[in-house]
């Protein structure tokens, strides 16, 4: 018997919103959740949607089954035991400084290992979603590191450079697309910019970016402005993502693409840093040190504990947006999805950290 939707990550800041969103539909079918912990977290999920307005009858089509990303043998076998129609990988392991070898486990290995199970003809060929990044669709990043459509590509030396979660987030792009097309088989996949809190709630987890930058804000560990006002750090809420992520697991025309999920108000670095400042009621820096020596100044010992951010995130920092989001955009048209303002999700993210770390001064702002 087939699972119609079958979901791995679903804990995560992206997942429980996208359960939050497809339980809001008219399901009638079981949701299968891939959970590390299946007891523990299917429990702690359920509270966490019965929190925010999810009845008990929506949450009993939650069913939890055992999954680890470094377990290929046992992830594929789970996938052909559901035979889900769609398969929505979004787990993933998020670290700095991440050993290559760790991180291919984690990111390449599993997702082959997920692709093939879900789109082997000889079997059922559902359809498969993954979750990839925006900078696996940044050319002018991909020239730099030595990454081209054809051609020979010095994976070694992009681990080195970029650290493991990066480079094996690009590996895995690059590889997949190529195996899809060689074998002819789909391969569709998300890329979010940097995702902020909900727009009304602002939750975000302590280990995402903003949580990071809005901590080292209010305790005054930020010392300058990182890059020239150029620079900038594309976002897009979490409930834009995971709304277009459950109306992409109900549409089942669309079967392959990359689709990347951008907003178009997310401001330059520098101004995104000041805004957060002002919602924090804190000042925020007033000199600017370039990319390439804040970087080095993190590699010292110590400097990034005390800091609290990191050499490798500092990669994620673009200065040419040359971005395709037609295709996305086109699908959010299709579907009637539009976004909540940048700038509410922005400050709800800001009050959510100041009240996560129990700083209590963050400015009230207008609905």
């Amino acid at each position: 018997m087939s699972t119609p939707i079958l979901i791995t990550g679903a804990s995560g800041q992206i997942g429980r919103w996208l359960l939050h969103a497809l339980l809001q539909r008219a399901l009638t079918q079981p949701l299968a959740l891939a959970l590390r912990d299946p007891v523990a977290q299917l429990q702690s999920l359920r509270q966490w949607l019965s929190a925010r307005g999810i009845s008990d009858a929506r949450l009993a089509l939650l069913a939890a089954h055992p999954y680890r990303l470094e377990d290929v043998a046992a992830a594929q076998a789970l996938v052909r035991a559901q035979r889900p129609h769609t398969l929505l990988h979004l787990a993933a392991r998020f670290e700095w400084g991440l050993d290559a070898d760790e991180a291919r486990r984690a990111q390449l290995q599993a997702t082959e290992a997920l692709w093939e199970a879900q789109t082997d003809p000889q079997g059922h060929a559902g359809r498969f979603v993954a979750l990839g990044g925006y900078m696996t669709q940044h050319r002018p990043q991909l020239d730099k590191l030595g990454i081209r459509p054809e051609g020979p590509v010095d994976w070694q030396r992009i681990y080195r450079r970029i650290g493991g979660y990066e480079a094996s987030k690009l590996e895995t792009q690059v590889h997949m697309s190529a195996l899809a097309r060689r074998l002819g088989r789909p391969w569709l996949c998300v890329h979010p910019a940097t995702v902020c809190g909900h727009s009304v709630e602002g939750e975000l987890p302590a280990h995402a970016a903003l949580h990071a930058l809005c901590r080292q804000l209010i305790r005054g560990r930020l010392q300058a402005l990182p890059g020239s006002p150029r620079h900038l750090l594309p976002l897009v809420s979490v409930d834009e993502v995971a709304g277009f992520l459950a109306h992409l697991a109900l549409d089942p025309q669309v079967r392959s693409g990359d689709f990347l999920l951008m907003d178009p108000a997310s401001p330059p670095l520098h101004g995104l840093i000041r805004a957060l400042a002002a919602s924090l009621n804190v000042r925020a820096p007033r000199w600017a040190l370039p990319v390439a020596l804040m970087q080095g100044l993190l590699r010292l010992p110590g400097v990034a504990a005390w800091s609290g951010a990191s050499a490798e995130g500092l990669d994620f920092l673009i200065q040419d947006p040359a971005f395709d989001t037609g295709p996305a955009q086109a699908l959010n048209q299709r579907w009637g999805l539009r976004a909540a303002p940048l700038a509410q999700a922005l400050a709800a993210t800001a009050r959510f950290v100041a009240g996560d770390i129990g700083h209590p001064s963050t400015r009230p702002t207008a609905a």
